[in-house]
């Protein structure tokens, strides 16, 4: 019984240790152009420029955003160069949020409530009493309790897009995830993390994938 206790006890303390890796489901739609040559697929010199007309390249999010972006063309073979006209793909990036489901749901439960018996020498009357050990009771409960919650899901996403310098598109790359985190400074970089496989490359279809966070302890 002791061995069997303390076996017990070996795989709760392992198991609080260890690490919680988070999951999340994500689709990739990666596409190139029919009439793009080969030559231009391959990796060459590029600049990072925001897709949408309304972000600003400046700010420290963005930033850092696409430095991670930056790491991942630099690994694949791509050469940064410094200004627009000196690329030969201009690589267009965006990412994003949007609200897809809202849900509003009301629950009902029970208050419950508790009583406690504080036995000998509270109870009896000499010399008929006995002792009687401290027990809860009274167990009970005697109204309810409603409560709302609302539960909102997430459409998280990036966007990387090349064009040539007459402004072609030569590929394209969607990822994107729904769920209940809205934090896009975590969730961003998994979707870049996602998307390395297939930049220059063409899915045909959009294809699910799961992507862990290994940073997560």
């Amino acid at each position: 019984m002791k061995k069997f206790i303390y076996i017990i006890l070996i795989l709760f303390l392992v198991s609080g240790c260890s690490r919680v890796i988070d999951e999340y489901k994500v689709t990739v739609d990666a596409i190139t152009s029919k009439e793009a040559n080969n030559t231009i697929i391959k990796p060459i010199t590029y600049v990072i420029k925001p897709l949408g007309e309304n972000t600003n390249i400046d700010t420290l999010k963005f930033k850092r955003q696409a430095n991670i972006l930056e790491k991942i063309l630099d690994k694949k073979g791509y050469q940064k160069v410094k200004y627009k006209n000196l690329a030969q793909q201009i690589i267009y990036f965006d990412y994003g949020i949007e609200t897809v489901q809202q849900e509003t749901k009301t629950y009902s439960e029970p208050n419950v409530s508790f009583g406690v018996s504080l036995g000998y020498p509270f109870w009896g009357n000499y010399p008929y009493r006995y002792y009687n050990p401290p027990f809860w009771g009274d167990f009970g409960y005697t109204r309810y309790r409603t409560y709302s919650k609302t539960y909102k899901l997430f459409n998280r996403y990036i966007v990387i897009l090349s064009k040539d310098q007459l402004d072609n598109e030569l590929w394209r790359v969607d990822v994107s995830s729904i769920g209940e985190s809205n934090n896009l400074d975590k969730i961003v970089p998994l979707l870049l993390k996602a998307s390395e496989p297939y930049i220059g490359k063409d899915t045909k279809e959009p294809i699910q994938l799961v992507i862990k966070d290994n940073e997560k302890e």
